[in-house]
């Protein structure tokens, strides 16, 4: 690693010397030198800047393209928390933004002060611009969230909640289905799980007024979406327990005291027994589990462990409805 080839060429960088970077670039391209296109500074002029920032900062957008063509990171922060497009912000260099929205600059990122590139900006051509671009890139990431939904990818979907910026959780498509809608008609109880959880609207309704409860496919998705759901899911993980009836092939169904904690499910004979940790019937990790749900009669349920075994159990009939959804909720809610 070249150290003084990082410094020349964040001289290079900040004066503004494209034929000095582009040499310097081919060599690095080349294999002749090796050295951090993403450099950071340690001389007073341009403490942790990179050659990206200063040369934005400057305005030098022949060397700005050379080096996002070299593969210069588009969105490098600075120690203050800068990225380049901040800096092109700031100082109103109107090409240079152009060409860092052309190599997909996020316009969302805030810098240290809490700021994005639009607020930092002076220029109100360039403020327009970063609105524009702020709303195309805020609606490729609904469509993105809409269509994790509908296909059933729960890790993207997740992905994208987890974005210091996400999606409008709520955003929707031409027919004015929610991503709660699109994962209710296509039967993606994972995916809405996540979504309730992080606060989807169950009650919004599409251009043909249909809630996603009237769109749910399925009976577990009916129960997801049924009742008051939304603020059972909402609830940290607690511990369950009560009466279940619980198939064997050699016994039949039997009535056992059902507990359901950390992730174990675990069965009694009787209730005193659970209380005293004592004389347990059978248990099963829930890891990689598979919670079913009897299309034709809700208090009938399976559970696949991760082993191939399978438990079925069977809701008292003299329990309320409400109930046999905080069953299967809190099963759904450890899945």
């Amino acid at each position: 690693m070249s150290t003084e080839a990082e410094q020349q060429l964040l001289h290079d960088a900040r004066n503004g010397n494209a034929e000095e970077v582009k040499q310097l670039l081919d060599a690095m391209t080349k294999g002749e030198v090796i050295f951090d296109i993403n450099c950071k500074g340690r001389s007073k002029s341009n403490m942790g800047w990179t050659p990206l920032h200063l040369a934005c900062y400057f305005g030098h957008a022949v060397v700005v393209e050379d080096l996002l063509k070299a593969g210069a990171d588009v969105n490098v922060l600075n120690d203050m928390g800068d990225t380049p497009l901040h800096r092109a912000a700031f100082t109103g260099r109107k090409e240079v933004v152009m060409l860092l929205l052309q190599y997909n600059a996020d316009t969302s990122i805030v810098n240290g002060s809490g700021e994005t590139a639009k607020e930092v900006t002076h220029d109100k051509d360039i403020r327009n611009m970063l609105e524009a671009v702020e709303r195309t890139q805020e609606r490729k990431l609904e469509e993105e969230l809409l269509g994790a939904a509908r296909d059933g990818e729960t890790g993207k979907l997740s992905a994208l909640l987890n974005k210091p910026k996400p999606p409008d959780i709520n955003c929707v498509d031409q027919m004015g289905n929610t991503p709660l809608h699109c994962a209710a008609y296509r039967a993606h109880k994972n995916c809405a799980l996540k979504l309730l959880k992080n606060g989807a609207d169950p009650k919004i309704r599409n251009k043909n007024d249909q809630t996603p409860l009237d769109l749910a496919q399925g009976a577990e998705m009916k129960l997801i979406l049924g009742g008051k759901t939304g603020k059972v899911i909402n609830k940290p993980l607690r511990r369950y327990e009560g009466l279940l009836w619980k198939s064997s092939r050699f016994f039949g169904w039997r009535l056992y005291w059902i507990v359901l904690e950390h992730g174990v499910l675990s069965w009694y004979r009787r209730q005193a027994d659970a209380v005293n940790n004592e004389h347990r019937q059978g248990c099963k990790h829930l890891t990689q589990a598979v919670c079913t749900v009897k299309s034709t009669d809700s208090c009938f349920f399976s559970v696949r462990c991760f082993d191939d075994t399978v438990h079925r159990f069977k809701i008292p009939k003299n329990n309320l409805p409400s109930h046999s959804r905080e069953v299967i909720m809190s099963l759904y809610e450890r899945l």
